[in-house]
């Protein structure tokens, strides 16, 4: 627990569940940070996808990225898949992200949606 966590709102959730909220705000941060911005890691964060012309290249490109970034920032997570949603929007392109947090038998999915940049989690179970 970092010094900053143990004082304001997260100061009456219990460990698991803080250790799971850290995750989503890393990953957030992480998957919302343009790719050269924001960050001296050279491959922190997303790349810019202008030049993908096809729904199905976007979707490929993006999935690379996020699986790039999952495995080389959130040292926490064991990524086991991800798995483009079917929608019906042309314009919004979700992500189903299915891992474990390392070191337990716990296994998540996250549902990403890149229109509204948020994450959905859940137990797999």
């Amino acid at each position: 627990m970092t010094f900053f966590n143990k004082f304001g709102d997260r100061a009456n959730i219990d460990a698991k569940n803080q250790d799971l909220l850290s995750i989503v705000e890393n990953l957030n941060h992480v998957l919302n940070t343009k790719k050269g911005y924001g960050s001296f890691l050279k491959g922190y964060g997303i790349r810019d996808m202008n030049e993908h012309s096809s729904y199905d290249q976007l979707a490929v490109a993006i999935m690379e990225e996020v699986e790039y970034n999952i495995e080389h920032y959130e040292p926490r997570l064991l990524l086991e898949e991800i798995s483009l949603e079917d929608n019906n929007d042309p314009f919004r392109i979700s992500f189903k992200i299915q891992c474990s947090i390392k070191g337990t038998a716990k296994s998540l999915v996250m549902e990403f949606d890149s229109v509204y940049n948020d994450f959905y989690v859940r137990d797999s179970s």
